[in-house]
């Protein structure tokens, strides 16, 4: 504690005097090290390789008796029928029928959107069935879920997973085993109809109460698990494990562990990422194929968009995934069909009904490589600490340098006089900006809603109004320090204690961020301690290029940066034009997302992006170019 507490030059300790002459060296160091660990993650040397913590689950050991391909066939025939019959409309009236054929318990909920960036409405039902526990009392469930998508749907459909829930049901319904209450569950509008169900069950709302979740009118037992479908048809080579949940939140990994384990056993490839397992992950084909897969994982995690209708069960500390089925042209890998889906699922569900309470051992933090290989919090958290460090190291060095200088200044009738909690000086010049920058992140939090009805008066959507709003008001904080009024710049000598004060606020959200989504956390740490450190008052060439990179981090135009490449990643083939003009469109989407999943579904992203890492933006950008008062004074 002598190091914080004493502010003499004398007892100050040789720590203490190597931080001040190299904070700047040794931030730097720690960054690239960081790095450096983050690459070497993916090696089999230094993650490992998944196994079972649940020893309930008993993955394998009963021998499977599934015999409904017939059904399911026949299921995802007729459903094919149907939909064809009521373009763009779930075909509920014939599901609520196949279930009540089954002897289920057969509920329809009905909810509606109010769209919170315009005055338009939306409505929604999702159909379940329950099977009751022959030998329980209601009281644990699991779910068993597929989203209904009509044949105009822009994404991959999902009538062979349906069907397969049909056939499961009607397998499961015979069976006298179960413990627990299986809900089989169709839901509409992807995650709003999940959301909606969510709340309806469990009596709760989430975001601005947008959802208007109708009544459940019947219930099972508190779930423990669930397993979503998303299956276009029996022609799949390969089951692709969803997992990334919202707000970055992870399944138990012993669920993921569970469906990889089953899948192997019944013959096919598992996948992860889109990206198949490596067969010698200790290659260089294979070293590279985990990095892929990891850096994959990292960056949709670091969206806290949930991948699947999975992703929004955990909030509700239930454990869940999806599974997706992909058709791969590779040789060697032999279609799929009902048989195999539906030992799939009765494995995985016999399972499920041998556990004895909640999962609650193995990883909730993890970070997966591929399938069969993970990386937990205690090996990925050295490497953000590394990262991040560089945070730590400029804020004590830059804390101790003005603590001395302001010791040194010091007349000898006032040596004696102890420093009133070690303040250093200018202190409280710089409170007002910091105050400034973050009311104007609180503005840009709010200023979508106004956009929005402003863009109303002028018949101009939302789509449109948003990111005009939003672009004006990053224009508008570019020329703020160069207005005559008002003019927002640094106080004159307040440089140091203002990149002091950034680096401890950046260290702050780094810091809490990485308990919840390690990637967002890696993600922020890598693109804005570089900035932190580099951001000075310097002349010419350097100062452009500093503004250059300033502007680049800016998060609006970050999240253009990253719309691109994300589009160049998806449509490589298309041309210069065409892939602005996706690009664009991505971007304008991406923003318009960020704030609707806010508002509806509570994901923190755009609240986190405008309300913190914005203010922080424009500390950096004053640090940079808000020298005006400064220099006018020079000249005066």
């Amino acid at each position: 504690m002598g190091i914080l507490t004493d502010p003499n030059n004398r007892q100050r300790t040789a720590l203490g005097n190597i931080i001040i002459k190299h904070y700047n060296k040794i931030s730097w160091l720690s960054y690239f090290l960081g790095l450096i660990f983050l690459f070497v993650l993916p090696h089999p040397l230094y993650n490992h390789k998944t196994y079972f913590s649940e020893n309930a689950l008993l993955p394998g050991l009963v021998t499977g008796e599934f015999n409904e391909q017939k059904a399911a066939q026949r299921y995802y025939d007729d459903l094919k029928e149907e939909n064809a019959r009521y373009p763009g409309e779930a075909p509920f009236p014939w599901l609520e029928a196949q279930f009540k054929q089954l002897g289920l318990d057969v509920y329809r909920q009905t909810f509606s959107l109010d769209y919170p960036l315009a005055n338009s409405s939306f409505t929604g039902s999702n159909v379940y069935a329950i099977l009751r526990a022959p030998k329980a009392a209601s009281t644990e469930a699991l779910v068993l879920s597929a989203p209904h998508r009509p044949p105009n749907s822009p994404h991959q459909s999902t009538d062979g997973g349906i069907a397969a829930l049909l056939a499961v049901a009607k397998f499961f319904r015979t069976q006298i085993y179960w413990a627990k209450d299986i809900i089989f569950l169709v839901t509409e509008h992807e995650f709003l109809g999940v959301q909606a169900w969510l709340e309806g069950y469990h009596g709760v709302g989430y975001g601005d109460g947008s959802i208007k979740a109708g009544e459940l009118p019947g219930r099972a037992g508190s779930i423990q698990a669930a397993v979503n479908l998303e299956i276009d048809s029996p022609d799949f080579t390969h089951i692709n494990v969803k997992v990334e949940g919202l707000n970055g939140q992870l399944p138990n990994l012993d669920l993921v562990n569970l469906v990889n384990r089953l899948t192997l056993r019944e013959g096919l490839h598992q996948m992860f990422q889109g990206v198949e397992d490596p067969t010698k992950p200790d290659t260089y084909n294979g070293y590279m194929r985990s990095l892929k897969t990891m850096l994959n994982m990292m960056s949709a995690q670091a969206t806290g968009v949930p991948t699947g209708n999975h992703g929004l069960f955990h909030r509700f500390g239930i454990e869940s995934v999806t599974l997706e089925g992909v058709y791969t042209r590779k040789k060697g890998r032999m279609k799929s069909d009902f048989y195999t889906l539906g030992r799939i699922l009765e494995g995985t569900y016999r399972s499920l009904n041998n556990l004895l309470e909640r999962f609650h051992q193995s990883f909730f933090f993890y970070i997966l490589c591929s399938g069969s290989r993970y990386i937990s919090i205690g090996l990925y958290m050295p490497m953000f600490g590394l990262l991040a460090a560089g945070f730590l190291f400029t804020t004590l060095g830059l804390w101790f340098k003005l603590l001395a200088e302001q010791n040194d200044n010091k007349s000898p009738d006032n040596s004696e006089v102890p420093v009133p909690w070690l303040l250093p000086p200018n202190f409280s010049k710089v409170l007002p900006i910091f105050f400034c920058a973050h009311a104007l992140g609180l503005f840009a939090y709010y200023l979508p809603k106004f956009g929005a009805l402003f863009g109303a008066m002028f018949e101009i959507g939302p789509e449109e109004s948003i990111p005009i709003s939003l672009g004006s008001f990053s224009v508008l904080v570019l020329l703020l320090p160069f207005l005559s009024r008002p003019k927002l710049c640094l106080p004159e000598g307040t440089q140091e204690v203002t990149k002091c004060l950034l680096c401890l606020e950046l260290a702050a959200l780094a810091g809490c961020t990485s308990l919840v989504n390690i990637s967002l956390a890696t993600l922020v740490t890598i693109l804005y301690l570089p900035l932190t450190l580099l951001a000075s008052t310097t002349k010419g060439l350097k100062k452009l290029v500093l503004f250059l990179i300033c502007l680049s981090q800016h998060p609006l135009i970050l999240s253009g940066i990253i719309s691109t490449i994300d589009t160049i990643r998806t449509f490589p083939d298309v041309g210069a034009y065409k892939l602005v003009i996706r690009s664009l469109e991505a971007w304008r989407r991406s923003i318009l997302y960020s704030i609707v999943d806010s508002c509806i579904y509570g994901n923190v992203l755009f609240d986190l992006g405008a309300v913190f890492l914005l203010p922080c933006w424009i500390i950096i950008y004053l640090l940079i170019c808000g020298r005006a008062e400064e220099e006018k004074k020079k000249k005066e």
